[in-house]
């Protein structure tokens, strides 16, 4: 299946509120607006991450994620950045065949927005549930039954938010790494 043509509203709808969420704890007045086109299922996790974030800047561009991503996609072919700035980046990544994708939204947030984040999600065949050992606060998402993503909000009150069709241990290896690296 190719990704470049087929849009899926579901994804766009979890990574613009995922985008408006970071947007309005980071100051923004309005979200990004771009759609999304859902990644297929797929790629391998890479082992042992660090569990516990390092406390480090959060990213300002997708360039700064691009490697850790492309170890769980296969490569990135295509990246397409929603928003870039200090303290709050949305990228979309897929491999050169457009059939893995992620995409990444973080920024600073509250354990509110957390909160907002995970109504909104909800709906439209999306449901959440709760994941332990994860930052301070975290759930995933489920899309009609099939894994979709999964959002954590750290200790020090950073969100990391993953969109995806891989699996849940695929989406929760990478945002331990990247908690580990920012």
């Amino acid at each position: 299946m190719s990704l470049g043509r087929t849009r899926h509203p579901v994804t766009t709808v979890i990574a613009l509120a995922a985008s408006a969420v970071l947007a309005a704890a980071c100051g923004s007045s309005s979200p990004p607006s771009a759609s999304a086109s859902s990644p297929a299922a797929g790629g391998a996790a890479s082992t042992a991450p660090p569990t516990a974030p390092s406390g480090g800047t959060l990213p300002s561009s997708c360039d700064q994620l691009k490697s850790t991503v492309g170890t769980y996609i296969g490569g990135v072919g295509m990246t397409k950045a929603l928003v870039q700035k200090a303290g709050h980046v949305s990228c979309e990544f897929f491999n050169g065949g457009l059939t893995k994708g992620v995409i990444l939204n973080i920024g600073a947030s509250t354990p509110a927005a957390l909160a907002e984040l995970e109504t909104k999600t909800r709906g439209q065949g999306r449901t959440t549930a709760a994941v332990g050992g994860l930052g301070a606060k975290a759930f995933s998402t489920t899309n009609h039954g099939k894994p979709a993503g999964m959002a954590v909000l750290t200790s020090g009150d950073d969100l990391f938010v993953v969109t995806t069709n891989l699996t849940f241990a695929q989406d929760e290896a990478l945002l331990k790494q990247l908690m580990s690296r920012f």
